[in-house]
């Protein structure tokens, strides 16, 4: 039978220094196509889980495993870590190392030995999928910063990861920006790509998520489907999170479930059952 969980976490435990847990004892599993959301304050362990995830960081206790096998450190082990799971950082100029665009996204294949003419072939696709393959002889350092993280993005998804690994993605983006990066990730959720997004954003977790983690104190808190979980004002409080708005606004409203998870959503949920502007 086919493993149909990319990456797992097993009683994960991490300490920056002896007695200093950053992350504790955390159960993870991640099927295909799943949006995860990892939610909590700063502090809370959401980052730390990320590296420990992407094989940057060594877990102190407990095993990651890809496709059902435990991940090895070996260098063998690390390289195909590598390609299976790729991780943007918040800040994408600490992973944007070549001066041009197509460079930096070529980077990744022609490291890993792929020979050129077909590495042109990956970075060409890998533009187009990131909706930039005019930007591809641009320096890197005369993009904004959304179209920094789309070029990171496009040099991790030049690997075909099964997994991507998010810090902060929405971050510094203005409105379009946002929308354009969920509309990418719905498509390669779609695709079968495992998503794990690190965010304090209540809001655009609760719209895109298919499932919510709240971390605190390096733990897993709450776990489960959005709306369920974002709805728990005495367990948000405790992590020191809000409820994202739509969701108070449907709970004030009073209407039926489920409750919208967009905008346009919620103008057509709240349309029967009171008569408000919107």
């Amino acid at each position: 039978m086919v493993n149909r969980l990319p990456i797992e976490a097993r009683g994960v435990s991490y300490a920056y220094a002896p007695g200093h847990w950053a992350v504790r004892n955390v159960d993870l599993d991640v099927p295909a196509g799943a949006r995860i959301a990892l939610l909590g304050a700063n502090g809370a362990g959401k980052s730390t889980l990320l590296l420990l995830l992407s094989g940057a960081e060594h877990v102190c206790h407990g095993e990651i495993l890809l496709h059902g096998s435990s991940a090895e450190r070996s260098r063998e082990g690390l390289r195909r870590w590598r390609r299976e799971v790729g991780l943007l950082l918040q800040d994408p100029e600490d992973q944007l190392l070549a001066p041009t665009v197509e460079q930096d996204v070529a980077f990744g294949p022609l490291r890993g030995g792929v020979e050129e003419p077909r590495a042109r072939q990956l970075v060409e696709r890998a533009l187009a999928d990131m909706a930039i393959p005019h930007l591809a002889t641009r320096p890197v350092h005369e993009l904004s910063l959304g179209e920094k993280k789309r070029v990171a993005l496009a040099g991790l998804l030049v690997q075909a990861p099964a997994v991507l690994l998010l810090d902060e993605p929405a971050a510094g983006l203005d409105p379009g920006g946002v929308r354009a990066l969920r509309e990418m990730l719905d498509t390669l959720a779609r695709a079968g790509t495992a998503i794990i997004m690190a965010t304090h954003d209540v809001d655009f977790a609760y719209e895109w998520a298919s499932e919510v983690c709240v971390l605190f104190q390096g733990g897993i808190l709450a776990r489960g489907e959005p709306a369920e979980i974002l709805a728990d004002r005495e367990m948000l409080t405790h992590a020191s999170l809000e409820p994202p708005l739509l969701l108070e606004a449907a709970l004030a409203v009073g209407g039926p479930s489920p409750f919208p998870r967009s905008r346009p959503e919620f103008r057509e949920w709240a349309r029967p059952t009171r008569r408000i502007a919107l």
